[in-house]
């Protein structure tokens, strides 16, 4: 049955005319739909009240009460990104979209206000940063090490820890302080911090990754700063190792690929009629200007190339193979014995292989195209060499290298 669209007009103190139709329920957010205008005389309140009410009982109501936080949830597990990029834009809506923009509603968000967030990126990256000195506080907990205690040094440490993680002090996303730098600040050996913080990731209380800062886990709050964190009880900022904040501004390519993600909700959002209009269309990003990298000299590549080859001939091999194709890293670590034909002096390079989250993944190349990269004798000879080793350690334990078999791995067997 058709819905009859219902409204009124309302003379101001102004002496203006408002009019007000009932538009429905908001499918998001369960709340009623109001299509408003304003207009001076009563003439074209009736005009308008006439126009609105047809626009309601046609369903055509893009006004909707849905934020921006929630449109980025709808929006990111259908957006079409692979593995990494969907990693990296993830992190930009957490960190970045959802602090400054989750709040607004979707219909208020104009191209000024992009602006005004770009440029305040380019400022700094911190969203809690105001222009303003102001100290960014870590909660590590104090970690002294009581000799009267029974139980060994890092289970004092490893517990203390756990008990700030679980009672709130250290939230999800926190980054912890290197070993180094921890058992620095709170006069501890590196190697009781070491094992502290070995049965906490077994624990799943910390993830800790190679060449990346110790984080709590779990899924951040999404909290701007440090500057707005609850301090605990006895805070000691030179044992937590507290600073104060240094801006850092954020690249220009970084903003065009938040503007990227935003562009593409709000296209959405207009689909879906949450909107008539995509404010990041008439939003300027910074544009984004490369900057020359000087090329490292011949004989500096060929001293580390040697020096890589003395330590492990695979490593050799690697990054001669970098130096000769202009391969990305995650191109020649998707390399597998079936893209290698040494007989036609070529390599195909089809796939790139990234590890995300502790998932592995071979998948497409970042320009999603394939191509076939010529080689050289030498480099023919060099590969025949790595193969011949890999196939003779095989054989010695009676097995065979497959095809699929990658040309790079820690594995036994190259699987």
């Amino acid at each position: 049955m058709p819905r009859t669209a219902k409204g009124h007009i309302e003379q101001l103190p102004s002496g203006s005319f408002r009019i007000s139709v009932y538009g429905g329920i908001d499918p998001l957010t369960r709340q009623e739909i109001r299509l408003r205008s304003t207009v001076k005389d009563e003439l074209q309140a009736q005009i308008e009240l006439g126009r609105l009410l047809k626009e309601a009982s046609e369903g055509r109501t893009p006004e909707t009460g849905a934020t921006v936080a929630r449109l980025m949830d709808e929006y990111a597990p259908i957006a079409e990104w692979d593995v990494s990029t969907r990693q990296t834009n993830e992190g930009f809506i957490r960190r970045t979209i959802k602090p400054a923009l989750g709040h607004m509603k979707v219909r208020k968000v104009r191209g000024p206000i992009l602006d005004q967030l770009y440029t305040r990126l380019k400022r700094c990256g911190d969203l809690s940063c105001t222009g303003r000195p102001f100290i960014e506080h870590r909660n590590v907990p104090d970690l002294t090490i009581n000799p009267h205690d029974s139980r060994p040094a890092w289970q004092q440490v490893s517990e203390t820890l756990a008990e700030a993680i679980r009672s709130g002090l250290l939230a999800p996303g926190d980054e912890l302080p290197s070993i180094t730098e921890l058992s620095a600040l709170q006069a501890i050996g590196t190697g009781v911090i070491r094992h502290a913080m070995t049965a906490l990731a077994a624990d799943g209380l910390i993830i800790a990754r190679q060449g990346r800062a110790t984080t709590v886990a779990g899924k951040p709050s999404g909290d701007p700063g440090p500057r707005r964190r609850r301090l605990g009880p006895g805070h000691d900022c030179h044992r937590a190792g507290c600073r104060p904040h240094v801006c850092h501004p954020m690249k220009p390519s970084t903003i065009r690929g938040i503007h990227g993600i935003l562009s593409g909700a709000f296209a959405a959002a207009q689909r879906w009629e949450w909107t008539d209009r995509n404010p990041a269309e008439s939003a300027k990003p910074p544009t984004a200007t490369r900057q020359p990298i000087p090329a490292t000299s011949p004989e500096e590549v060929a001293k580390v190339i040697a020096e890589a080859h003395r330590r492990s001939a695979a490593l050799g091999l690697y990054l001669w193979l970098v130096v000769v194709t202009g391969a990305r890293r995650g191109e020649l670590c998707g390399l597998q014995v079936r893209d290698i034909y040494l007989d036609q002096d070529l390599i195909h390079v089809a796939f790139n292989y990234v590890v995300r989250g502790g998932q592995r993944v071979r998948k497409d190349t970042k320009t999603h195209q394939d191509r076939w990269l010529v080689i050289d004798p030498d480099t023919c000879a060099l590969i025949a060499a790595g193969l011949i080793e890999i196939r003779a350690a095989l054989a010695a334990v009676g097995a065979e290298l497959a095809d699929d078999a990658y040309l790079f791995s820690n594995d036994p067997t190259h699987a």
